[in-house]
Order: structure tokens, then sequence, then C-alpha cells
């Protein structure tokens, strides 16, 4: 990282090749010629690299990273429960009770209304599936502005926390251009019991999200810290709110590609089944196709015909099992695909030595 003042240009003067950073030198140097563009740059990472994650908060220089995926924007402060003072000595037991009651305190205080507990609730709760899932950070803090711009215009109050975040996952992803149901999600909320209910939630949910966030004429482009940084610009405690509106960017739907690759792979077919499928996929292109039908069920029939004109067998129960639709509805999209398109087969003679 580098300091505030200084102006670090992408390339190399000299030669205008990429520049490389030497972290342990503090310079940025050129990848080709070998030319110093910058030097004597400030550090600001940890002081030390340690393997133990209890030491590493130790050696930081400043506190962590400002973050919309925390209900305090990841400003608070905590109380260690150590009990010791600067200089490694524990307290007495008087100086111990005043600590315990102010680390108490100090929770309490952080989330006063309950609103805020509720805003909390449903932010830990998207963390918290967002690790389950692997998902990238970009989809957690895109999750937590949804939720956020839906509590602003809508009353949450008595909605299930659970589904609340697994209906502004869902919203995320698909803005994110992820390819997960809301199956998938709502499986990783760690109640397994009530779990058609929760979907059923959920789906009520994020299609009030979509109306309520789709219909405004502004439209919001998330990129990283940055968006982040310039919401985080009022201060919370003070209650100088920022009176911008924050709305989700209307993107492109996903591509028709990416379900066939995800379906291939989960079903681990061959690589010429899906190259096939993706390539006939591309020039039978047409809204009226697929407007309207479920995309697992257009992507299974173009995998199940694919494998039809390589020769591979493979049944319609199986496709339509772990695509989570039908058999009839794999005939009928490929009887639609057969029937507004001609299929011409090249076969290559095979020579005999």
């Amino acid at each position: 990282m580098v300091s505030n003042d200084v102006d670090l240009v992408n390339e190399c003067p000299e030669c205008h090749a990429n520049l490389v950073q030497d972290a342990v030198k503090g310079e940025f140097v050129c990848s080709i010629c070998g030319y110093v563009v910058e030097e004597n740059l400030v550090y600001q990472g940890p002081d030390a690299y340690v393997s133990d994650p209890g030491q590493k908060s130790n050696t930081l220089r400043a506190s962590g990273v400002n973050s919309i995926a925390y209900h305090d924007y990841g400003l608070h402060t905590e109380i260690d429960n150590q009990c010791k003072d600067y200089s490694g000595r524990h307290f007495n037991d008087d100086i111990r009770k005043s600590v315990v009651n102010l680390r108490k305190w100090n929770n309490i205080i952080r989330i006063s209304n309950s609103k805020d507990r509720r805003l909390s609730n449903v932010l830990s709760k998207i963390n918290e599936i967002c690790s389950l899932m692997s998902f990238p950070k970009v989809v957690c803090e895109t999750a937590a502005l949804i939720y956020r711009n839906y509590e602003n215009r809508n009353d949450t109050k008595g909605k299930s926390s659970a589904s609340m975040a697994a209906a502004a996952i869902y919203y995320a992803c698909k803005i994110c251009k992820i390819l997960r149901s809301l199956n998938e999600i709502v499986h990783h909320n760690g109640n397994t019991e009530d779990t058609s209910e929760n979907l059923k939630l959920a789906s009520k949910y994020y299609r009030s999200m979509v109306l309520i966030c789709e219909n405004d004429d502004t439209s919001m482009v998330i990129q990283g810290q940055n968006k982040i940084t310039d919401f985080l610009r009022h201060d919370p405690k003070t209650g100088n709110k920022n009176k911008q509106s924050f709305t989700i960017i209307n993107m492109q739907s996903i591509n028709i590609n990416q379900y066939i690759s995800k379906l291939a792979n989960t079903a681990k077919f061959d690589v010429k089944i899906e190259r096939l499928a993706i390539e006939i996929a591309k020039k039978t292109e047409n809204h009226l196709l697929s407007d309207g039908k479920s995309p697992n069920g257009i992507a299974a029939a173009y995998l199940y015909l694919a494998s039809v004109l390589l020769g591979i067998n493979i049944l319609q129960m199986d496709i339509s099992r772990l695509a989570g639709v039908t058999e009839v509805t794999i005939r009928n999209r490929c009887k639609d695909i057969l029937t507004c398109f001609r299929i011409t087969l090249k076969v290559k003679p095979i020579l005999k030595i």
C-alpha cells in the first residue's frame, strides 16, 4: 500500500510495461526493464507476519475495515475479556468487576432499540450464510445494502430474519451473476425442520424486494469499497444520516451458458457435451424460446440434445433430477428447439490406414 501523498502511475514511463510492488524494499519496479518508479513507500500493513490467527489482531497497526455488512458499519469498540492492562498485568478483583460491567453495558448500548436489534440479526445471518456458502465479499455487502434499502422503504417488523437474509442474498446473487438457487440458500439457514415454510417466506420477501428496488428511476452501481466509502460518509453515532436514496441497478440477465456449465459440472458430464450444448445455445439464441421459461429446463434440454447428437446415453430422468425440473419440461424444451430451428450434422469420414 502507498501513502495518500504519492501519485502512483500504472505503467513504466520508459517501456510502458506493468509495475511490480516490492513490499520489502518499499518500491514499485518495472517488470521488464527494472526501472524504479517509486521508492521509500510507507508500509501500512501489520508489524509482523504471524501464523496464529489469535495473535494476528495484536500486530495490526489500526482497527478493522469499515463495512456495510455490519449494523454499526464496523465502527464499534470492543472491550477485551482478558482483564489485563497495557503492560500485561492482571486486574485486581474490583477493577475486574468494573470491566465486566462495562463490557456488558457496552454490548447493550450498541443495540439500543428494536430496529437496530432487527438489523443486527439480519446482517449477522447474512454474514453467516455467505461464510457457509463461500460467497465473495461483494455478495455479502450487496445483500446488506439491499436489505438496508428495503428496510428504509418498507416495514420489516415481525418478519423472519432468516428468510429476509436468504431473500437479500438471493437478490445479491442475481445482481452479481452468481448461480445459486433460493432453495440452496434456505438450506444453509441452519433450521432444516421448516425448510418449505422458510422457502415460501423467502420467495415472498424476494418478490417484495424486487418490486421496491426496481420501481425507482435512478440506479446505483456497486463498485467495491468505493461505493461503500461514499455510503459511510455520514457518522452513524451523531445521527447525520445520508439522505441519498439507494437503489439497485438492473443488471443484464444471466447467460444460459452459465446454467449449462453449472449443470454439466454438477452432473460431471463429458467436456465435449458441455461444449456442444453451449455451441447449440449460441446458434439457437432466441428470446421467444427463453421468455417465461425456466433456465434450468432450457439448459437441461440443450445438454440432452448434445448427448443425443454425440451418441452418449444420458437419461432424461437423471438430468431432470439434477436440474430440478420434470422430464416433461425437458421434452417440451427439446421440442421447441427442434421446431424453431433446423440442426444440420456434418460427419467427417474416418480414414482407415
